[in-house]
């Protein structure tokens, strides 16, 4: 059907809304649909592969009238040197467990009457593209975020003796700074003269001192994850960075490799939800969490009269178990933890749900070129 017209196919789906036949078909291909382009898109899916579970695989929890997914932890163990007549220590093992509950993200609920659809060139199936997919992958990955930021500040808390410590330049140049045991201030942030919330460029130096927070605790960085916005600033590294090479094919090309220094890097435009100067690094999935999705992904259409109405949700489950798998770059000087010293916070957080996806096109408030006045 690749020759029809999106009006005739706007036509045909509203036609077959009219059957329940029509209406179960629909509803299985927006679903088969919206799941493909999920794993396209979100980057959470490239830095912790989801699973797919269904109710047999799943626990009731104790807590709640929902299900859980119970991860068993591996247990510790270690060896020792011992006399021909020494024993070594006995060790009891203990099964550690984890919890990890699932959520829903929907799309909101989105109603047409029959005979506006009729108007539209664009075909139904666009809408929900844009309008679904779109809007749940957003959300999975700001959950995401939070996730892993709520990680790094434990971490960074706990190595400052259990108390949360301003880390901004000027706490780095005083008589006692703070330890940077999963968070660490770009080599630029750290000396600015201010504390404030420009993002200064990402240095190679930077990229391994942000490795090497991992690869010195028994666990080896294997991929980031950085906005575009941090990325070109790779194009910026000089031929002392480079190489002449890889300096004369980034002038033509740009940097087309799919590893930096080493390790698989992924990318991505969504600057309200990873705000630019945060970058992240992270194990392989076994060393770090889970993603769950509960069942497929669903889609609901009906029409009741002459209103359209179709929705689309899913179920998930998010744990970040080793929560010392994930380590953070500030490429900012302002401070970016819980005590907000800079006030600078919300600069660097992702975006509320209400706020994502502004909208770059005015067409609506009327702002298109060129413009007719007519009299």
């Amino acid at each position: 059907m690749a020759g029809v017209s999106p009006r005739v196919l706007n036509d045909l789906f509203n036609s077959k809304l009219s059957t329940a036949e029509g209406k179960e078909k629909i509803a299985q291909y927006g679903g088969s649909y919206i799941r493909d382009r999920l794993r396209e898109v979100s980057f959470v899916r490239k830095v912790l592969p989801p699973e797919q579970v269904t109710r047999t695989d799943c626990q009731r929890s104790v807590n709640h009238d929902t299900l859980v997914k119970i991860v068993d932890i591996e247990p510790q163990s270690r060896a020792m040197a011992i006399t021909f007549r020494g024993q070594p220590t006995a060790r009891f093992i203990r099964g550690e467990k984890a919890e990890v509950g699932f959520f829903t993200i929907s799309s909101e609920i989105f109603q047409k009457t029959e005979q506006e659809l009729l108007a539209y060139e664009m075909p139904i199936t666009k809408v929900i593209e844009e309008n679904s997919v779109k809007d749940i992958q957003e959300i999975e990955d700001r959950e995401f975020l939070l996730h892993i930021e709520a990680a790094v500040q434990a971490l960074q808390t706990e190595a400052n003796g259990g108390t949360v410590t301003t880390l901004n330049a000027t706490a780095l140049g005083g008589g006692t700074p703070p330890v940077e045991f999963s968070v660490r201030k770009g080599e630029l942030a750290r000396v600015a003269a201010t504390d404030d919330a420009t993002v200064r460029p990402l240095q190679r130096v930077d990229v391994v001192q942000l490795f090497k927070m991992l690869d010195g605790n028994r666990l080896r960085a294997e991929r980031l994850l950085m906005t575009e916005v941090d990325y070109d600033d790779i194009l910026q590294w000089t031929v002392e960075d480079n190489g002449d090479r890889i300096q004369s094919e980034t002038t033509v090309d740009g940097y087309k490799y799919n590893t930096l220094l080493g390790r698989a890097y992924i990318r991505t435009i969504k600057t309200d939800i990873l705000r630019p100067g945060n970058v992240y690094v992270f194990t392989k999935p076994e060393f770090f969490g889970k993603f769950y999705i509960l069942n497929n992904t669903k889609f609901y259409i009906d029409k009741i009269a002459n209103m359209i109405t179709f929705q689309a949700w899913e179920d998930i489950g998010m744990g970040v178990l080793n929560i010392a798998a994930v380590r953070k770059l500030e490429l900012y000087s302002a401070d970016a933890t819980a005590n907000d010293t800079d006030t600078l916070l919300s600069n660097f957080i992702p975006s509320a749900e209400d706020d994502l996806g502004a909208v770059n096109n005015r067409v609506e408030a009327g702002l298109k070129f060129p413009q007719i006045t007519q009299f």
